[in-house]
């Protein structure tokens, strides 16, 4: 199988499990300060891997374009995430988030690069499908407040974001590797991260964290430093419009785990909409790969 599919299929699973953490926390630590806490832990552990492989040096055209994305993948989606869960439940958001793929089609489209089939365009579809049931059973309900939909106007413009980034992210990941395009997203987003945190204080003083707390901190932390290496590894090897297609990955993983650690109630809906997903991320891993150049080869200088 390619390693490309293997580390698109992992990082849905980790968004997801990042997702249902970050609610449990984001009350407590708040969204300046938790994605601050989660994206200098992932540097802390990526870092050391730049001393391990050489890779080429950056060029001075590419630094502004690289910084540019770096802060909208990790500052940007961060902050809105974050909000998302503060506002509304983990499981909405992430399946809000499972339209990406459409929109990285959008984009692609509006590029003139746009491949893929009728299986990858049946698992777009089946994608929004998810969404549709979910979110639309809640409006004709009248179960939508003011609060959940500003929750879901921030996963979706998270969502937007993504795409964006992850669209025009594929050559510099390619060139320079994941891990040094992992550790310079985090670390030109820290500056912002720290004004959101300062603007955006922890609603409960450090002290008097839950060792609980602490541990999800860090387990979001690192997981998320993993999850970047296998989002770029990802698109270094496949079309952005299919890598984002395995983050439909991301509401099965939130729903489980709301399940077993939480007692949230397995809803028909939700249950319809999980498996939409589900049928979407087989379109996307039988999907044929397109045609063209080596995903492997670099791009010209």
């Amino acid at each position: 199988m390619n390693s490309g599919i293997v580390a698109g299929l992992f990082t849905g699973m980790q968004v997801g499990a990042a997702l249902f953490l970050s609610q449990l926390v984001v009350a407590d630590v708040g969204v300046g300060l938790l994605g601050l806490l989660r994206y200098s832990i992932a540097l802390l552990c990526l870092a050391p891997l730049l001393l391990l492989r050489k890779t080429r040096t950056i060029s001075r055209t590419d630094w502004p374009k690289i910084v540019l994305l770096g802060m909208g993948q990790v500052a940007v989606m961060i902050s809105l995430l974050n909000l998302a869960v503060l506002f509304t439940s983990a499981a909405r958001v992430a399946l809000i988030f499972a339209t990406l793929p459409a929109i990285s089609l959008c984009i692609d489209k509006l590029k003139g690069e746009v491949s893929g089939n009728w299986l990858s365009n049946l698992g777009i579809a089946l994608s929004i499908g998810s969404v549709a049931v979910l979110v639309g059973h809640d409006a004709f309900a009248a179960a939508l407040t003011a609060a959940q939909l500003t929750g879901m106007g921030a996963a979706l413009a998270a969502t937007i974001v993504v795409a964006t980034c992850s669209s025009m992210y594929r050559p510099y990941v390619v060139r320079y590797g994941s891990a040094k395009i992992s550790v310079i997203g985090f670390s030109v987003s820290l500056a912002p991260l720290v004004a959101l945190a300062t603007l955006s204080p922890s609603a409960t003083a450090f002290a008097q964290w839950h060792p609980a707390t602490v541990w999800l901190v860090l387990a979001i932390g690192i997981s998320s430093g993993v999850g970047y290496l296998t989002w770029f590894h990802a698109l270094a090897r496949l079309p952005a419009t299919r890598v984002t297609g395995f983050l439909a990955l991301n509401p099965v993983t939130a729903a489980v785990l709301s399940l077993i650690f939480t007692g949230a109630p397995l809803t028909p809906t939700l249950l319809v909409s999980v498996c939409l997903v589900c049928l979407g991320i087989a379109c996307f891993a039988l999907s044929p790969p397109p045609a063209g150049p080596a995903p492997d080869a670099p791009p010209p200088a």
